[in-house]
């Protein structure tokens, strides 16, 4: 599996970017008190492969299939260490995004969140910052390069 992952990874050009994960808590909904508080709860981490044409094409199934099972298994191994943290993989296989930094070349993209186990209306803490550490490195080592 290893060995086919990173042929997709070279294929694809792949990279990665952390973006933080944040929920909206509303207090008080329906009463001229209510309160909206905006929580930094994790980090989204977005990985990205770019076409390898110029057409609006996605990957083939089975290629995405494949490149989401492997995250799903890093995701799995790093959330049996990491405590309070919850490490979900989101595919999103039909659905074409477009780099504007790029010159808008069609991407694919999969994200690992990393979020907290806690109360929501809790922040992120040191359980997600070291869950996000050890899932860099992971990536890192497919030769996965954060942008």
């Amino acid at each position: 599996m290893f060995e086919k992952l990173l042929g997709l990874v070279k294929r694809y050009r792949a990279f990665y970017e952390v973006l933080p994960y944040y929920v909206v808590i509303e207090e008080g909904h329906g009463s001229p008190k209510m309160t909206r508080r905006t929580i930094k709860a994790g980090f989204d981490v977005d990985v990205h492969g770019i076409s390898d044409k110029e057409e609006m094409k996605l990957p083939p199934p089975a290629e995405y299939a494949y490149g989401y099972a492997g995250l799903k298994e890093i995701a799995d191994a790093v959330s049996h260490h990491a405590g309070e943290s919850s490490i979900e993989v989101i595919p999103f296989p039909s659905t074409i995004f477009l780099e504007p930094r790029e010159h808008f070349p069609p991407e694919a993209v999969i994200r690992i969140r990393i979020s907290h186990c806690r109360g929501i209306d809790q922040p992120a803490g040191p359980p997600e910052q070291n869950a996000l550490e050890a899932v860099e490195n992971e990536l890192k080592s497919l030769g996965i390069r954060r942008r």
